[in-house]
């Protein structure tokens, strides 16, 4: 696949933001800093491409100088607004956690903060809702924040849904969405199980629990493959994907991990999230027993970048949005055949079946 120059500047931000290339190596000659600026948004990765850009700015005071004001300013004040909304909602998920905390309720974070660690400057990954898990205590939970004056909708199947003090909360009855079938139920209990037995310790200085690095990598890769088939997946999966193995690749069980993949039907798709991590931000695989190799590297690779198929960030409405899945399930069968162990019409049966027998999982 050939990528166009904003791409390779992109790529080459982040690789010099997460410390896989030298800035003084970048070349930024005839770069269309409005084009980048617009695929790191639509990326995902604003504020850590322009920690790549702050880098070639303190390299080259000239470029600095030179660089489009405009542009700049907008990038700044973008990067601050990221900032913003992670601390914010960090201090008040923070704050609902101790209140919970108060009443021997434990919770454990999954996937925006917990992968936020893993970056140099974790308030520089895009967050959304905060994902928690409490074990079991999901129905007190909810009673506490509706106590402490929160919004708190219910109706979900696998989670509920809390706002409180402005910030979303999603508190988890289940960690995946288990009317997809056997095998997920199956995967639920493996990660509860996971969750329970496995080294836990606090984010930072909250009582946010930081799952153990079996569960965020399982996690992490199940995420990831659920959004590939229904909507895709932009560069900042897979950043986070390359973030963990720049942490982890030493402290994982890699035989147990691709083993549990293998059962879950994740393997392919992790193999290939690796081989895309290594391609895009050449990070460094020196565990040997981790594979680095797919033969759908560039395939995902021109998903990843070029596909107009997300959906539940559209705010389009419920059939709007179920429309919008059947369109992308039909579209992307190469997708199920490649990474799925299930073929789209039998998806869309269970897609039609689970929207007729249980709507409220929209």
């Amino acid at each position: 696949m050939k990528q166009n120059r904003s791409v390779e500047t992109l790529s080459t931000l982040l690789r010099v933001a997460i410390g896989a290339e030298c800035a003084e190596r970048v070349n930024i000659e005839g770069v269309s800093w409005q084009a980048v600026y617009a695929m790191a948004r639509k990326q995902g990765v604003l504020a850590v491409a322009f920690d790549g850009l702050t880098k070639l700015f303190e390299q080259d005071k000239a470029f600095a100088k030179a660089f489009p004001l405009s542009l700049k300013l907008q990038w700044i004040n973008a990067t601050c607004s990221i900032e913003q909304r992670y601390e914010s909602s960090k201090a008040v998920c923070s704050e609902l956690v101790d209140r919970w905390a108060e009443q021997n309720i434990k919770a454990l974070c999954l996937k925006g903060l917990a992968f936020s660690t893993y970056y140099p400057q974790p308030n520089h990954r895009e967050c959304g809702d905060f994902d928690c898990y409490l074990y079991d205590d999901y129905d007190k939970g909810n009673a506490i924040a509706k106590q402490l004056g929160a919004k708190v909708d219910d109706e979900w199947y696998k989670h509920s849904e809390i706002i409180y003090r402005k910030a979303m909360i999603e508190n988890h009855r289940f960690i995946v969405a288990v009317r997809n079938g056997k095998k997920t139920k199956q995967l639920h209990n493996l990660l509860d199980n996971i969750a329970r037995t496995e080294e836990r310790k606090p984010i930072f200085d909250t009582r946010i629990e930081m799952p153990s690095a079996m569960f965020n990598a399982l996690f992490m890769n199940h995420h990831s493959l659920t959004h590939f088939l229904s909507e895709g997946i932009r560069l900042r999966h897979i950043l986070d994907w390359v973030l963990f193995l720049a942490k982890e690749q030493d402290n994982l069980d890699w035989e147990r991990f691709y083993a549990l993949c293998e059962e879950f039907d994740m393997r392919a798709f992790v193999e290939c999230s690796t081989a895309v991590a290594i391609k895009v931000f050449n990070i460094e695989i020196t565990n040997p027993k981790i594979v680095v190799e797919s033969p759908y590297t560039e395939r995902v690779l021109d998903s990843i970048l070029n596909d107009d198929d997300a959906v539940f960030s559209q705010s389009v409405g419920k059939w709007r949005t179920r429309l919008m899945l059947v369109r992308n399930l039909f579209a992307s069968k190469w997708k199920y055949e490649a990474f799925a162990n299930t073929g789209i019409i039998a998806k869309f049966v269970s897609l039609a079946w689970g929207y007729f027998t249980h709507p409220e999982e929209d």
